[in-house]
């Protein structure tokens, strides 16, 4: 891994831009807001233009106490044109700067025609699998990219049964509806991991200019939590060289709540390497040379948690369900367990990333406390499902919707969708209530919501389910 640099030589630049959106060439949704990073712009406020629908340029005003010398803050206009487009800013005094950035439209995405369907069987394990996305805009294109890695083999989940190594790579098949390629074998980690967390590092979502997938924290092959980030290049169809040890985490954590947005990742809660959920708060930035650039301490939760998930916004991050209770590996199936209907919340900075303040305990998100279920982050729509819950052995809620407005997340509702997953056929039988599945989200080039959601555990029969399905 590594980074591009300038020509020494030449002289040093009075203005220039950064960063946008925490990248280079940011992916960003109409509506979305987001912020300019460089300096020169001066102190009285200018424009930020935007290519427009239809031809031109629109211009977006920016309040007084948003532009700054060294950051402008913005939104995405909604007549902003779509695709790989021109984009700039015009300081009070008249200077131009410009640069690139891809657009996507936001179309609005109703949970009620939520229609699940198989997307074939999946090669490497069955639980605790850690799944990323990368997407690599082109002129007129968008590639996505799935990588999995790791995983662990239930029912038992006994500390032996943790055998994942192998990492996946399959392309989201173009124009396919969701419809996902074949899982290629790539590298093998560097010793096994179950219930990591993984994120892919591009020039469209980090301040890298490279593609690197990190993979960090979860369980080794006795079951005990680790703190290791292990990273390697990847490409849209491989991961190109063998993985090496990162920056550690400050301490061993698995089944944490992980969430990466304008290039810095947070690490929320988790189990320590006894099974006990943690409410420490780690965060750190993929920098220049793909490295993580320390990982940060923040204010911690306002409880502990872990098994469940988090979304971030501009401005704030959320935390959803999870369990308060020690457990074992993978969370257990324990139905005393006591798991979180409440989500935590915290302010951070849209420019540094870092938490503003403390976390505030939330209202009750879930009708019912839930762990080990899927995530789905479909911006103005948040799914989960699966999972373990009180209703669990009758999955009489697969699937649940809240609804995202600014950076305010409402009550889980549902359960939603045409179908169930429960009801689909894994190769031979019904997939069932699945415990402890993967899932991930992203846009297609017309702006399009799709999701996948790979593996799991039925609770009722206790069998593996190596499959996939999606929308």
């Amino acid at each position: 891994m590594g980074s591009c640099g300038g020509d020494s030589s030449s002289p040093a630049p009075t203005i220039q831009i950064d960063y946008i959106a925490g990248a280079h060439e940011p992916v960003l949704t109409r509506g979305e807001r987001f912020v300019i990073e460089g300096f020169g712009f001066g102190d009285a406020p200018g424009v930020v233009l935007f290519t427009r629908v239809g031809g031109g340029t629109i211009e977006s005003p920016v309040a007084d106490s948003s532009w700054t010398s060294f950051v402008i803050a913005t939104t995405v206009p909604d007549s902003a044109a779509a695709g790989r487009v021109g984009f700039g800013i015009e300081t009070a005094a008249g200077t131009r700067l410009t640069a690139t950035i891809n657009v996507l439209p936001q179309p609005a995405f109703d949970p009620a025609t939520l229609t699940w369907m198989s997307r074939g069987t999946f090669p490497g394990a069955t639980s605790g699998i850690a799944l990323a996305v990368a997407q690599f805009p082109g002129t007129t294109t968008l590639t996505t990219s799935l990588y999995s890695a790791g995983g662990a083999e239930p029912p038992a989940l006994a500390p032996d049964s943790i055998s994942g190594r192998r990492v996946y790579v399959a392309r989201v098949t173009n124009g396919g509806a969701g419809a996902i390629g074949t899982w290629t074998p790539t590298r093998l980690l560097p010793a096994a991991r179950a219930f990591a967390t993984a994120v892919v590092g591009t020039p469209f979502n980090s301040r890298f200019r490279g593609n690197a997938l990190y993979v960090m924290g979860g369980l080794d092959s006795l079951g005990r939590a680790q703190s290791s980030v292990y990273a390697a290049d990847v490409t849209a169809d491989s991961v190109s060289t063998a993985f090496t040890p990162l920056e550690p985490l400050p301490a061993p954590r698995a089944g944490a709540l992980a969430v990466i947005r304008q290039g810095r990742i947070y690490l929320l809660g988790g189990t320590d390497s006894l099974g006990r959920p943690q409410s420490t708060v780690y965060t750190g930035r993929i920098g220049a040379d793909g490295h993580i650039d320390g990982w940060f301490v923040q204010p911690p939760l306002a409880g502990v948690r872990a098994y469940g998930a988090a979304v971030a916004r501009a401005g704030r991050v959320f935390t959803v369900g999870g369990v308060i209770d020690s457990v074992p590996p993978g969370g257990g199936l324990d139905a005393g367990t006591q798991r979180v209907v409440t989500g935590d919340t915290a302010a951070v900075s849209t420019l540094s990333g870092f938490f503003t303040g403390g976390w505030g305990a939330g209202p009750a998100l879930l009708p019912e406390g839930r762990s080990q279920f899927a995530l789905f982050d479909l911006d103005s729509i948040v799914l989960v499902v699966g999972g373990m819950y009180a209703g669990a052995a009758s999955n009489s809620a697969e699937t649940l919707a809240a609804t995202v407005v600014n950076d305010s997340v409402g009550p889980f509702t549902g359960p939603v969708g045409t179908n169930r997953i429960a009801d689909l056929m894994c190769l031979t039988e019904p997939a069932g209530t699945l415990v402890g599945p993967a899932g991930i989200s992203w846009q297609e080039l017309d702006g399009t919501r799709r999701g996948l959601l790979v593996g799991g555990l039925d609770l009722a029969s206790q069998g593996r389910r190596s499959c996939a399905w999606g929308w």
